[in-house]
């Protein structure tokens, strides 16, 4: 069986009987991603980089995706807070300060192209979006509603598709449109969203 045929019924991990494997294993993995990318990344090469054996893999993770998904949500997670600072503008200027840098360089690469898999995999997709786009949704989400509690957005503001618009600046300049993504485009988006208040 291919690794492609070797679809999981879960992308968890089982049990781990040594973190040092483990930890080795994920950046293994994540130095591959930026190395060669998903496409190229093998499980073999995850191995012998790590120096273990495909069987400790398959050990603890059903497939290539699987392993390539928890490196990318256990690095961004070190990276990207969703803080609470007292105000709207303060938690989405923090959130864009600390996200953008990780849409950039090696980081940005490895993303855009777990991103394209994504496109092609359905499967793929489907824990992608599980493990790494629905759970920053929802702690934006949750950044927007801590805003709207403050009366900083109009009561009727629908949190979902203003997170979804915000996500989606952020991505198509990130996937498709060569503009830099910066503080003067964070702030544009800031000053467009506290308005939606100013204006109801």
């Amino acid at each position: 069986m291919t690794e492609q045929e070797k679809k999981p019924e879960s992308f968890a991990p089982g049990r781990r009987r040594s973190d040092q494997a483990h930890q080795a294993i994920l950046q293994a993995a994540r130095e591959g991603l930026e190395q060669v990318g998903y496409q190229a990344m093998t499980i073999e090469a995850i191995a012998a980089r790590a120096g273990v054996g495909k069987k400790t893999i398959y050990r603890w993770w059903p497939s290539k995706a699987a392993v390539a998904l928890e490196a990318l949500t256990t690095s961004a997670e070190a990276h990207i807070p969703f803080p609470d600072t007292g105000s709207l503008g303060g938690d989405l200027t923090t959130y864009f300060e600390q996200a953008f840098p990780g849409l950039q360089g090696k980081a940005g690469t490895v993303l855009s192209g777990l991103a394209a898999e994504a496109q092609l995999d359905p499967e793929f997709a489907r824990e992608f979006q599980r493990m790494f786009i629905v759970p920053r949704k929802q702690e934006l989400v949750a950044s927007l509603q801590r805003g709207l509690q403050r009366g900083e957005l109009a009561p009727d503001t629908n949190l979902e598709v203003l997170a979804d618009l915000i996500y989606g600046a952020k991505w198509y300049r990130f996937l498709l449109y060569p503009a830099p993504l910066d503080d003067a485009f964070a702030q544009e988006i800031i000053k467009l969203i506290l308005r939606l208040r100013s204006e109801a």
